[in-house]
């Protein structure tokens, strides 16, 4: 049997000829490490039934287009319209000596939104600005494990942010 790690080091030369074509700069070594991860899921639930399929450099070719191109959806989600007056490069951080002000703690949240998904921001305007219970957020939007989802979207707006505090 083939190890993963086997069959990605012999791959991984496609691999990156493919991603160019998509990214440019840092963002490749990004999109390899996830396409590495998202790979290696495929490769320990299909292996043993499908083990023909990484023969294929047609299927890998599939797989590794596929996968940019949601990655660039993504991206193209975060830099839409909708949230041009938020911007990702604000980087307020809350000291806990330093009162802040209305004006500032509302580009903050614009900020924190900007770094989301449109259905990410609801479902953190749903929770904080309307009150909305899990189970309601859950029921409405036809989702399951709203709380898990939350500290999930919390931690990827601290990281895209820098260390600030979300609980106010």
């Amino acid at each position: 049997m083939q190890t993963f790690e086997l069959y990605l080091q012999s791959e991984k030369r496609f691999i990156e000829q493919i991603i160019a074509r998509y990214f440019r700069g840092e963002l490749r070594h990004d999109v390899l490490q996830e396409l590495s991860i998202h790979l290696f899921f495929i490769y320990n639930q299909n292996f043993e039934s499908k083990a023909h399929l990484f023969d294929s450099r047609a299927w890998l070719r599939t797989v590794v287009v596929n996968f940019c191109i949601s990655q660039l959806r993504k991206e193209q989600a975060q830099k839409n319209s909708v949230w041009s007056q938020s911007t990702t490069s604000i980087n307020l951080k809350a000291d806990e000596h330093a009162s802040i002000n209305e004006e500032q703690m509302q580009l903050l949240y614009n900020a924190a939104l900007g770094c989301v998904s449109k259905k990410e921001a609801l479902i953190l305007k749903m929770k904080y600005e309307y009150k909305c219970t899990s189970k309601e957020i859950e029921r409405r939007l036809k989702i399951q494990y709203v709380d898990v989802l939350i500290a999930r979207i919390k931690a990827r707006i601290r990281k895209k942010m820098g260390r600030i505090d979300l609980e106010y």
